[in-house]
């Protein structure tokens, strides 16, 4: 098992958000987790990352505790999380953006060598704007972009919040075929989606929450079948 949450609580000062999330990763799996806005899947993956801190619960990661660990940690141990909003850094070239995200394992020449052909292989328009502002990429590229940093740390895991996010559907999709890519090569996903047929189409599993609890769990294919499911939960 790559990662393993039990009963997760967290929140923001008094505000409970998650109420006692239990969830299992494996490897070489992509896993949704979808629910309405304000449901908590964005504060579940900060907690995950280390950018808060859970009130209880415990969170294992390849056999490790990484309970309440520093995100630098968290970030050495093998999870890169991609935000909502891609979180660029606009002024910064393409290359600068992605030595960022290779700063962590200290930006070896022999990593870098190794990790921008991969890069570049999954996202070719990086090459060509390799020198270029990130500002002056286009939305789905500034999405590229943002997974490839996140790639550059040469993670275990990846946390993707929302990357279908304002992204015309030609992109969207040429997204979630690099998604797929990425499982391919041996890197788990855990993907937080509002395009709920889109991201149970590339998912191997998916936990729907509400309020901050798991409501119902399973096969992508089952979720996307079950009509009550469909209805009350994912809005389709």
């Amino acid at each position: 098992m790559m990662l393993n949450t039990v009963d997760i609580h967290a929140g923001y000062g008094r505000v409970e958000v998650l109420k006692g999330i239990h969830i299992e990763i494996g490897e070489g799996e992509i896993v949704c987790l979808l629910g309405a806005n304000g449901a908590g899947k964005s504060t579940f993956l900060k907690v995950i990352s280390g950018l808060i801190a859970s009130a209880s619960g415990s969170i294992s990661f390849m056999g490790r505790d990484i309970t309440r660990r520093k995100p630098n940690e968290i970030v050495k141990a093998g999870i890169s999380h991609i935000p909502e909003g891609r979180q660029i850094f606009a002024t910064l070239t393409v290359q600068q953006n992605l030595l960022l995200g290779a700063y962590v394992h200290g930006s070896k020449k022999a990593d870098l060598d190794r990790l921008y052909p991969f890069v570049f292989n999954l996202f070719p328009i990086l090459e060509k704007r390799f020198t270029g502002k990130a500002g002056s990429l286009s939305g789905g590229e500034q999405q590229m972009l943002a997974i490839a940093r996140g790639i550059m740390a040469q993670p275990k895991l990846l946390l993707l919040d929302e990357p279908s996010l304002g992204l015309a559907p030609i992109v969207v999709n040429n997204i979630f075929d690099i998604l797929k890519d990425l499982r391919a090569k041996g890197i788990p996903i855990l993907l937080v989606e509002q395009n709920v047929a889109a991201a149970l189409r590339i998912a191997d599993r998916a936990y729907v929450v509400e309020t901050g609890k798991i409501v119902g769990h399973g096969k992508a294919d089952e979720l996307l079948g079950n009509d009550e499911i469909r209805r009350r939960y994912l809005g389709m």
